[in-house]
């Protein structure tokens, strides 16, 4: 049975981004996280894997966690192309089809999210961000996520390979959260 929560108390000054530095292997938590930043290197050794070089069964065990998004520049907004199940899940909502700006996140600014893409465009290489949701005084839920870009024929970022993982601390099942929301949406 799936129960559905609102988090309470969320701490949004805990959250961070950082780009992943050429040659650097971070340590993720999340081991879904390893797999997909491993798998995306593989892609094109030596140059930005294209939308092309991802094959959904190569990497079928993550699919509930990835995202697709394309980066539109002139102005610069993210659309949501692909939410996996789980993403929309832990959510509360299905936002595939939706713009970033028309959201709102419990977890992180919306505008902090804005930048984690538009730095990842900008430089071309992967960023690893992490937030805390505080559920109740006793839970706690750490939702780590990798951007990765992908550029079309031209070179250009055009889409970014995404994966959002939830690691609830302390046992605590997390079952169903509402962590995003329409823009405007009590």
């Amino acid at each position: 049975m799936l129960r559905e929560q609102a988090a309470t108390v969320i701490k949004p000054d805990l959250a961070r981004f950082d780009l992943i530095e050429p040659g650097y292997a971070p340590a993720f938590r999340s081991p879904r996280l390893d797999a997909l930043y491993r798998y995306w290197l593989t892609r094109r050794p030596g140059a930005l894997a294209r939308r092309e070089d991802v094959d959904p069964a190569e990497i079928k065990s993550l699919l509930p966690y990835v995202i697709i998004v394309d980066i539109s520049t002139d102005p610069f907004r993210i659309y949501y192309r692909l939410v996996g199940t789980a993403v929309v899940h832990f959510s509360g909502m299905d936002f595939t089809g939706t713009y970033l700006d028309e959201l709102a996140f419990d977890i992180c600014a919306t505008e902090d999210l804005r930048r984690a893409y538009k730095s990842v465009c900008g430089t071309r290489q992967p960023g690893f961000g992490t937030a805390f949701a505080q559920i109740t005084h006793q839970s706690a839920l750490d939702v780590e996520y990798l951007i990765c870009p992908l550029v079309d024929d031209s070179g250009k970022v055009t889409q970014c390979l995404v994966l959002e993982d939830y690691v609830a601390k302390d046992g605590f099942s997390a079952g169903q959260l509402r962590l995003a929301r329409p823009l405007g949406a009590d």
